[in-house]
């Protein structure tokens, strides 16, 4: 029966998900690779704590201090493999405020079309391990699964029709109905052979059964022209029906991924993203985005996958993993009594996740040692500037990392840059390594605290509200020389502020080229289920009009040996050695100058970038 060939394949998929998944992990070293590929990294605001399962033997409990770095990356589940999105509205909770006013419903009708602002479609993504990923990771997803279970089916074709409206009227470059059908389509096929999308949906029958199924999805692919909202959703219908009766599963989870392969097929980030548990459904609905929330409840770990569980890659200050001893390099393995291994991150969160005040144990293995440890989860704040230092007292260069543009990055970078200053900083080095980008206000912000004229930014869509130009108002800008360190996972956001400060003359760009990921996300809260569309509504050009898409920022001076991850300390960081050279150049203190006149002056042509093989020493460690 197909029952049990499920059951015995469900484990050698899932295996190979779990050692793919890893293995792009590690091969980038904290961040996503020019592959796309990119870990995730959850700060766990905690909730329930999973049935115990799996018993195990005590270990010793953790103590001592941590010497810790924060956040340097956060992700949505669904995006395992893409930075995070800049986002032109971030609907967000009640004690934060939103950047912008979200739109709490839209117009059905399609817009008039701007002339010359419509940029060409994103790149679709066709590689088939990346589309299975994604499917696995959806049906592994809690809220996911939870819209599935309390959601009927007359739901989900409101739900469709919601969202299709909705693509119409502002997606940046809206494919047809006829093409979104057959993509949509194609997905299903891509499930039905996917051993967690067949798990969720109860597939039951045998081999020929599942034969005659994916046929008949396959033969209704191009046999009809669709051309509509209403007709795409008469053939998620028939498809809900066909496999409902061939194959026992739900309508319901047909229709779910019907939506979720259409909005695969617009481009590499928009999405359908569910809320959590309980929450109701509205237009101002508010909805928490985990990569730029500031203050969250948890015990405040970070982590990306391990085969035996979670390797956690920092804790945050104030939480109880920091008071716990709790560091870098630890796995955690086991939470309360059930073991973590092969799991998923989103699953794990689930486990250690819980409401402020609550207590949860833990397991690690930190270097082939058990420890446990009891931790509570509390509200702590989780800044997006991190590391502000002297580290050079010579040459008085400061140093500070910005991990990514949340709400009050421009804030708390002015604060750690006023506490540099008053301790004798002469330059500055803005590390932007690893930074995923954020909120496209704060991108503006951050850039208008350096730049005295220009414009930052651009960005053009279909909508005559998706075309807008930033510049600098800033009354008083700081004028100390800088330097920015970007490399292969520095994307949106973190490419605005560097392509500002790069195209203005303001500074030097140092280390690799950038992600290139040129494209604004809004969110979109749903009135028929409770959670968000996010959908590309338009595109970002640098301040010399250059679409930012695919080309991201090269460096005025590259730096090709990177060993970020391996270093000691930041005295032996290849691109920290490359930006001390820089800075006894003087070439940022003339740009610095110059931008304060009101002159502008040009780097190294970026076309053909200096490169830094082997480097000098600092002249004092740190």
């Amino acid at each position: 029966m197909f029952t049990n060939t499920l059951s015995q394949n469900t484990q050698s998929r899932s295996t190979f998900w779990v050692i793919a998944s890893f293995s792009s992990l590690m091969l980038i070293l904290g961040g996503m690779t020019l592959s796309l590929a990119q870990e995730t990294r959850l700060v766990l605001p905690a909730a329930k704590a999973a049935d115990s399962t799996h018993a195990s033997s005590t270990p010793d409990r953790l103590h001592g201090d941590l010497n810790t770095q924060a956040i340097d990356l956060l992700s949505q589940y669904h995006k395992a493999e893409e930075p995070p999105d800049l986002l032109r509205v971030a609907v967000r909770p009640e004690a934060l405020r939103p950047a912008v006013n979200v739109p709490a419903s839209y117009d059905s009708s399609a817009p008039e079309q701007v002339p010359g602002a419509a940029p060409a479609a994103q790149p679709k993504e066709t590689d088939a391990g990346k589309l299975q990923l994604r499917i696995s990771a959806r049906y592994q997803d809690p809220k996911m699964l939870s819209v599935l279970n309390s959601t009927n089916m007359r739901q989900m074709t409101s739900l469709f029709l919601e969202v299709s409206q909705t693509i119409d009227a502002r997606h940046v470059s809206p494919t047809s109905y006829e093409v979104r059908t057959a993509a949509a389509l194609e997905g299903l096929l891509r499930a039905l052979d996917n051993p967690e999308f067949l798990k969720a949906a109860g597939a039951r029958g045998t081999d020929a059964n599942l034969q005659q199924a994916t046929e008949s999805i396959r033969q209704l692919i191009g046999s009809q022209p669709t051309r509509s909202a209403e007709e795409a959703m008469g053939v998620m219908q028939w498809a809900a029906d066909t496999l409902n009766q061939q194959l026992g599963i739900r309508p319901e989870i047909v229709a779910l991924e019907f939506l979720n392969a259409t909005l695969d097929s617009l481009d590499k980030y928009s999405a359908f993203m569910p809320n959590k548990v309980g929450n109701a459904p509205s237009a101002q609905a508010s909805v928490s985005t985990a990569s730029l929330e500031e203050r969250i409840v948890g015990v405040g770990i970070e982590m990306k996958k391990h085969d035996n569980g979670a390797l956690i890659v920092g804790t945050v200050e104030g939480g109880s993993a920091t008071e716990a001893g709790l560091k870098r390099g630890d796995v955690l393995i086991q939470i309360g009594n059930q073991s973590l291994a092969g799991m998923g991150l989103n699953q794990i969160a689930e486990l250690v996740s819980g409401p402020a005040g609550s207590t949860v144990d833990i397991q690690i293995d930190r270097a082939g040692q058990k420890y446990g440890a009891t931790l509570d989860r509390r509200s702590v704040y989780v800044s997006s500037v991190a590391g502000a230092q002297m580290v050079d007292d010579t040459r008085k260069v400061g140093y500070v990392k910005l991990k990514q543009f949340s709400e009050s990055s421009s804030e708390d970078l002015e604060k750690a840059m006023w506490k540099l200053y008053n301790a004798g900083m002469n330059s500055l080095v803005l590390d932007l390594r690893g930074n995923p980008g954020g909120l496209l206000t704060e991108s503006v912000q951050v850039s208008d605290l350096f730049l005295p004229s220009g414009v930052i930014v651009s960005t053009k869509g279909r909508n005559a509200s998706d075309n807008t130009t930033e510049t600098a108002k800033r009354a008083k800008t700081w004028n100390l020389p800088l330097v920015i360190l970007v490399d292969e996972n520095s994307a949106s956001a973190s490419e605005i502020f560097a392509a500002a400060i790069q195209e203005n003359g303001r500074g030097v760009v140092v280390g690799r080229h950038s992600y290139g990921k040129g494209t604004v996300q809004t969110h979109f809260p749903l009135n028929t289920v409770s959670g968000v569309l996010k959908l590309t509504t338009a595109k970002f050009y640098s301040p010399n009009g250059r679409d930012m898409a695919g080309a991201g920022v090269t460096p005025d001076y590259v730096v090709q040996s990177a060993n970020e991850e391996t270093a000691a300390n930041l005295s032996a960081d290849n691109d920290l050695k490359a930006a001390f050279e820089v800075v006894q150049s003087g070439q940022p203190q003339q740009l610095a100058q110059a931008a304060g006149q009101g002159k502008k002056l040009n780097t190294k042509p970026v076309s053909a970038p200096r490169a830094f093989e082997e480097l000098p020493a600092p002249a004092v460690e740190r």
